[in-house]
């Protein structure tokens, strides 16, 4: 029982990411910045490395993004020896789930960077992450005291469920980093996720990501198998899953099952639900069930398709967390994760991320908040070295939305600036839940944007 109650406040936070890395609203026609593009046939969708991914030859224009270019004080937080930043991420909330462990993230990885000099001859001044408690108001005004009273350059990292910080960062030209799960990340030129854009909208493209996991969990060849897709009860969730099963087709699978049964307080009965997932396949069960869901119903769904004797593999986005080894209601699961978890160490990113937490941030679980934290501070001190000593708000915006690219080899995918300012990159990994130990059964990959 302590695992579970553990792991409840710490994991369920992450169904926000499930659904934002699933979700990719209707088009609403052209929007600024679309340019061609070509619909791949389904099944010739191939899984490839991590940089020169296929974009479809979608364009972004960067005059029809929000924010502009130039600061109002393009020198704001930049001195001869410093660079002052700040973070925003709720690290509480009512509901327990939260994204606790990013601050941590980025605060290692801006150690490590001062230990090692700084940046172009400039310490990072972490003022720390502010705490928005999950509160909407809040991220407003401390949105406007990371930008007005502290005068930071940039937040890192930024992770919010909500989008109401961009305006007061907009107004003042703050670059901002993190994992881009809100709209706040999206169509706007300061930014920045690890990921790209993971909520699009009003665009004619999406990714072929899920299809190629899903594939590879299938042995390489997926033609003709079927999937379930099971979602919340809300509109968010119904665009992801019509967008999911866009993705799948790309690979050859048929969605059998698509459907919100979900309501957003999670599961009561999941007897209904199993009973029409387990016949969905004319008559049979699906050979993969896809859950887009908080880790509670996960949890509860897992158990109970086992229960009536599913045979099939379990896909989630929020079941890979150090601390569930060992987790036996998840044992066999996979979870599908943006980049290279923390388990891998055979790759030497992943090796350092995990040398840099024990030298400075000792028995801190390396959760995917973490992960996250630190890979978006690293993309912030890539971006400024690449700025130079003479450091401006002004060139680092116009550096990164100018054919900027950041990747870290063997571990974060390539994201295109200012591509990825209006949809995430179609790259991912698959881990699975072997008794005490995740495994990675599939290394992180790309496959290739599409048009709808």
């Amino acid at each position: 029982m302590r695992n579970r109650r553990l792991l409840i406040a710490v994991t369920a936070s992450i169904v926000v990411m499930a659904v934002a890395a699933a979700c990719s609203s209707s088009p609403d026609g052209p929007s600024g910045g679309d340019g061609g593009g070509q619909t791949v046939a389904a099944g010739s969708v191939k899984a490839g490395p991590i940089t020169g991914w296929d974009d479809a030859a979608y364009k972004v224009d960067t005059s029809s993004l929000q924010c502009g270019l130039t600061a109002k004080d393009p020198t704001r937080g930049v001195t001869d020896t410093s660079i002052t930043v700040g973070g925003l991420a709720y690290l509480t909330s009512p509901t327990g789930s939260t994204v606790s462990g990013t601050d941590v993230g980025a605060k290692v990885r801006f150690e490590r960077a001062n230990a090692e000099g700084g940046v172009n001859g400039r310490k990072i001044n972490y003022t720390g992450t502010l705490d928005n408690g999950d509160d909407v108001s809040r991220s407003i005004s401390q949105a406007k005291a990371l930008a007005q009273q502290e005068k930071v350059f940039a937040v890192v990292p930024l992770m919010t469920r909500d989008s109401n910080f961009l305006e007061p960062l907009c107004d003042d030209q703050v670059p901002f980093f993190g994992w881009g799960t809100n709209s706040g990340y999206c169509k706007n030129t300061i930014g920045f996720g690890i990921t790209g854009c993971l909520t699009p909208t009003g665009i004619d493209y999406t990714t072929t990501a899920y299809g190629l996991m899903i594939q590879s969990m299938l042995g390489g060849d997926a033609e003709g198998k079927s999937t379930a897709l099971v979602g919340i009860d809300n509109d968010a969730a119904r665009e992801g899953l019509a967008e999911l099963a866009k993705q799948v087709q790309t690979v050859g699978i048929r969605t059998v099952y698509a459907e919100n049964p979900v309501l957003p307080s999670g599961v009561t009965d999941a007897t209904a639900i199993v009973n029409d997932i387990m016949t969905s396949d004319e008559g049979h069960a699906p050979d993969v069930v896809l859950y887009v869901l908080d880790f509670n119903s996960v949890v509860k769904l897992t158990t109970a398709m086992n229960a009536a004797g599913f045979q099939g593999k379990h896909l989630n986005a929020v079941g890979y967390d150090p601390r569930l080894a060992g987790f036996k209601d998840l044992d066999q699961s996979y979870t599908i994760v943006q980049w290279t978890p923390g388990v891998d160490t055979t790759v030497p990113a992943v090796k350092q991320l995990n040398d840099d937490f024990q030298k400075y941030a000792p028995g801190t679980s390396i959760s995917l908040p973490a992960e996250a934290g630190y890979w978006a501070a690293d993309m912030f001190l890539d971006a400024v070295n690449k700025a130079g000593r003479d450091l401006t708000v002004d060139k680092l915006l116009n550096l990164m939305n100018n054919n900027y690219t950041y990747t870290v080899p063997g571990t974060v995918a390539e994201t295109r600036w200012p591509l990825n300012h209006n949809i995430g990159i179609p790259c991912a990994s698959v881990v699975q839940l072997n008794g005490q130990k995740f495994d990675i059964t599939t290394k992180l990959a790309c496959g290739s944007l599409i048009r709808k």
